[in-house]
């Protein structure tokens, strides 16, 4: 096996809050450039997603009601976006999706990411789990919160897919199966060249889904707790991140060292600073921060959702503060140092030989802040991205009713997940490294033509995007489907 992939929603190709082109993932790219033409992973259906997938409910409803949605289209509109939801919930819940059933000829994926994974969940989810998540009576997961309805328990309907594909017929063998049992299967098997470990984001992410935070306290707690418990929590203190991620590290590198392939490698993501996701909107008094803690850029007097003013922000309590963007940045530092700590003494314990790689995609993405780094990214694009237009930046996407894109190109509609152009240059980062380790020939490329063509938010503008910002209950449907992100 050329590629095997451990990651969380960005390896598992989620863009715009939903799973909608897993194909053009990063980890997808490289398996082509490697030459891995039977990498496998989840295929999603164009129109069944387990979570709101925001482009597909803003193309419907531009294809039905054009660039405006006029006051007295409401009802309709809603009714619109009612349909493709009730669709998927349907697909998942009581159709062809749902638990249990087979995905055809497939029996295993190379790649057993899952959006929502953090660190500890490499071991703890198991389609056992899920199974008895999504059938306990006591789990409804009903969202009476939230304006419109998905399929309930969608991480662990997701996962139990991922990790079983086989469904019921094979859950005797695979049921007890994580992401770090599948690399172990296949290490012991077949055998692995090169291994991609990018975990850690859901450590910190849900800091900025619901402006909070909601630290753990450092004493090894998380790593005794079930993962119903650990949802509670959404910063990890980092004392119980070196233990989950030591953890983790030390499991990937048992499997290894029994891996049927001899020259393997690993190649271990660092976690973006997720401040600079566009999700959450700086406002409010600049505030420049110079080396503090190893921060460095522009930081401001609060942060809040992208669509919210600053006194709907205040009004609401839904904001955080500068000190509490700086801990959170301060606290992901830590965690890439303790990667690469981890890293370091995984290398030491083979004798030196350098068989864990560090892809610094935190050092990439605060590169390419726009914000961070006061409208001038010092960030290199690769050498076929320098000189399109428009340009891409880390700014929220931004369309005008006539389709020209005024900003953005990094981010999708979430606010969050990376575009397929943005995966691209992911992938690159990702080659850089694999090409200094001897894991990919020189001569290996990205067919970024391809690329860009299959980046639909840049070929094909969402020009009702204004109206998010201008209909209270799009902007609320939007902030829904984000709040879903980790639920």
């Amino acid at each position: 096996m050329k590629l095997f992939t451990i990651g969380d929603s960005i390896s598992q190709g989620f863009m715009s809050a939903g799973a909608a082109k897993p194909q053009f993932s990063y980890n997808a790219l490289l398996a082509k450039a490697l030459g891995a033409l039977d990498y496998s992973f989840l295929r999603w259906e164009a129109k069944y997603h387990l979570k709101v997938d925001l482009e597909l409910i803003l193309r419907a409803l531009e294809a039905r009601f054009g660039r405006d949605l006029r006051g007295l289209e409401w009802p309709l509109a809603l009714g619109c976006i009612n349909e493709v939801l009730d669709l998927a919930e349907e697909y998942y819940e009581s159709g062809p999706g749902s638990l249990g059933n087979a995905i055809p000829q497939q029996r295993r994926f190379n790649s057993v990411a899952v959006e929502g994974m953090d660190v500890a969940d490499a071991w703890l989810v198991t389609p056992r789990l899920c199974r008895s998540v999504v059938e306990d009576p006591r789990n409804k997961a009903a969202r009476t919160d939230t304006l419109f309805g998905s399929a309930s328990d969608s991480f662990y309907r997701n996962a139990y897919r991922v990790l079983n594909p086989g469904g019921t017929a094979d859950e005797q063998e695979y049921g007890g199966f994580s992401a770090l049992s599948w690399l172990d299967h296949h290490a012991r098997g077949e055998g692995i060249d090169n291994t991609i470990v990018w975990l850690g984001a859901n450590n910190a992410l849900g800091t900025v889904l619901r402006m909070k935070i909601s630290q753990t306290p450092g004493d090894g707690t998380p790593m005794k707790r079930s993962r119903a418990e650990r949802q509670s929590w959404n910063l990890w203190h980092p004392n119980d991140f070196r233990l989950e991620y030591h953890e983790l590290l030390k499991r990937v590198d048992e499997s290894m060292r029994v891996n049927s392939a001899r020259d393997w490698k690993v190649f271990v993501a660092t976690i973006p600073f997720v401040t600079i996701a566009p999700l959450a909107k700086g406002m409010g008094e600049p505030r420049p921060v110079d080396d503090h803690d190893g921060l460095k850029g522009l930081y401001y007097q609060y942060y809040s959702y992208f669509p919210f003013s600053l006194e709907t922000a205040l009004a609401s309590g839904s904001y955080l503060t500068f000190k509490d963007a700086l801990h959170i940045d301060r606290t992901i530092a830590e965690f890439n140092r303790i990667i690469q700590s981890e890293v370091d003494l995984l290398n030491a314990a083979h004798g030196g030989e350098k068989r864990y790689h560090v892809v610094d995609i935190a050092d990439t993405l605060s590169q390419l802040a726009w914000k961070r780094n006061k409208g001038q990214p010092t960030y290199e694009l690769p050498e076929e991205l320098r000189f399109i237009y428009p340009s891409l930046d880390t700014k929220y996407y931004d369309v005008r009713p006539d389709g020209h894109i005024e900003g953005g190109g990094i981010f999708s509609l979430d606010g969050i997940h990376p575009t397929a152009s943005a995966h691209g240059i992911i992938a690159w980062e990702f080659m850089k490294v694999m090409r200094e380790a001897g894991a990919l020939d020189a001569g290996a490329k990205l067919d970024w033509n391809a690329i860009l063509a299959s980046d639909t938010l840049r070929t094909q503008p969402v020009r009702l995007l204004h109206e998010v910002f201008d209909h209270d209950k799009l902007v609320r449907m939007v902030l829904d489907a984000i709040r879903l992100l980790r639920d």
